[in-house]
C-alpha cells in the first residue's frame, strides 16, 4: 500500500473512531476543507500540504503526528476498533498509569 493510501486509511480511522461524517471532519477543519477533499484524501487520492495536515489535526483533536502512525497489517488482519484504542490510551498513558494498568490485567486474567 502506497504512502497516501495509508495516510488516508490513518485518516478514515480516527474520523471513524469520533464518530464524524467525511462531512463533520471538514466542517471541524476549517479553512475551506470540504467534504469532497476529505473524501479523496482518505482514498489516497489526494497529497496532502503540511497546512492541510495541520487542519485534519485539529479537526481530529490529535497531534498532527497521529496522523502518520500507520498500523500494520498482522496477518492481513487490521486492529479492531477496541484494539486500536487500547493502543491509544496505552501511548498516551504515564509510566506509573501503566505500572498499575499491567497490575490490574494480571489480576483480571
Amino acid at each position: 500500500m502506497n504512502i497516501l493510501k495509508q495516510f488516508g486509511h490513518r485518516v478514515r480511522e480516527l474520523r471513524s473512531r469520533h464518530g464524524f461524517t467525511q462531512a463533520q471532519l471538514a466542517a471541524r477543519c476549517g479553512g475551506g476543507m470540504e467534504m469532497q477533499r476529505v473524501g479523496e484524501i482518505e482514498r489516497g487520492e489526494r497529497n496532502c500540504t503540511l497546512q492541510t495536515v495541520e487542519k485534519l489535526s485539529k479537526g481530529l483533536k490529535c497531534e498532527p503526528a497521529e496522523l502518520f502512525l500507520f498500523r500494520p497489517k498482522a496477518v492481513g488482519k487490521s486492529l479492531s476498533q477496541l484494539d486500536s484504542r487500547l493502543v491509544d490510551l496505552w501511548k498516551a498513558a504515564d509510566d506509573e498509569t501503566k505500572a498499575k494498568a499491567v497490575r490490574i490485567l494480571s489480576e483480571l486474567l
